[in-house]
């Protein structure tokens, strides 16, 4: 195949499966001919990215990452995409094993925070691995913005919605999402980045969505990959 793009995902199934979804529903060509190529790495035993950061784990996921690029780089693609906003924790690395560009998710955040203007709150809706990273963080004050702390409470919140409802029972909880997203917006929130791909998830279902300040981090990853990928194989400029 040419003129394609690699899908590194499987962190988790649901949130890959999710950002395909998405994908397919911001370009709807008119025939089968006219969609984009890619290849799909559904790495579901890619050991959990927030346990290894928080040294609860010592299987390291960068080995299984590297594997992947690996095994795929000799295909020559045209670039690559990551849905894990966590195992961004492993980016640099990932670089340089590869000539192609792998689409950096968290700059297509601060892209969209330094839109804003300056000193808005800037609240986490994600795992404590990319918060104890600092993933975020950078990008936040790079951008002139301020991060909100959250409270164990709140972050608990979070936690219960990527882990239990998504990644454990593979189910949305709206009630519970719209209440941390309110809790978050009462400790001071001016805007949330959805910074989880399970996160992500709920919020590709949710009606309400539009009531909430979000900046979520997939559906940038969407629009990148959809831009590069018109581009590179149709060239198409959108």
């Amino acid at each position: 195949m040419r003129d394609f793009f690699v899908i590194l995902g499987g962190m988790g199934t649901l949130a890959t499966t999710n950002f395909l979804n998405d994908l397919n529903k911001a370009y709807r060509p008119d025939s089968d001919q006219e969609y984009l190529n890619y290849i799909v790495l559904n790495h579901a035993t890619i050991p959990d990215r927030t346990s290894f950061i928080l040294k609860k784990s010592k299987e390291n996921p960068l080995e299984y990452l590297k594997e992947d690029i690996e095994s795929v780089d000799k295909l020559n693609p045209d670039f690559y995409v990551i849905t894990c906003n966590t195992a961004h924790f492993f980016y640099d690395d990932l670089q340089k094993l590869t000539k192609k560009p792998i689409i950096n998710m968290i700059e297509l955040v601060e892209k969209k925070l330094k839109e804003l203007g300056k000193d808005k709150t800037i609240g986490l809706f994600a795992t404590e691995g990319s918060i104890k990273s600092g993933l975020f963080n950078e990008v936040i004050e790079k951008s002139k913005q301020k991060v909100l702390k959250s409270s164990n409470e709140l972050q608990e919140m979070v936690n219960t919605c990527i882990y239990k409802d998504v990644k454990e029972n593979g189910t949305v909880n709206f009630e519970r999402y719209h209440k941390t997203l309110e809790k978050m917006m009462e400790e001071g929130a001016d805007y949330i980045i959805i910074g989880c791909t399970e996160a992500s998830f709920i919020n590709s279902e949710d009606e309400k969505r539009d009531k909430y300040p979000l900046i979520d981090s997939e559906k940038e990853l969407v629009k990148e990959s959809l831009r590069l990928g018109l581009k590179l194989q149709k060239n198409i400029e959108i």
